[in-house]
């Protein structure tokens, strides 16, 4: 596997959080893994949502301290 990137997404608002993190997913590789670190648990549940519709895709959320790791692997529409 190739070194997993992070994207940190902590006090970023919705929709803003989506928007970016859609744009890290478009121009991940499919060998790559994408840490998403976010503070808002709204943010958790939608993020997850998304990737679970997006075929290809995985994504496995964690709880760390005062905000979540969401840890995403595969490619959109692989």
């Amino acid at each position: 596997t190739m070194a997993s990137e992070e994207l940190d997404l902590r006090g970023v608002v919705l929709p803003i959080s989506l928007l970016k993190c859609k744009t890290a997913l478009m121009g991940m590789d499919p060998r790559e893994e994408l840490d998403i670190l976010v503070s808002d648990p709204h943010v958790v549940e939608d993020l997850v949502k998304i990737i679970k519709r997006s075929q290809g895709m995985a994504v496995r959320p964690r709880r760390e301290g005062d905000h979540y790791r969401l840890r995403i692997s595969g490619q959109p529409g692989a």
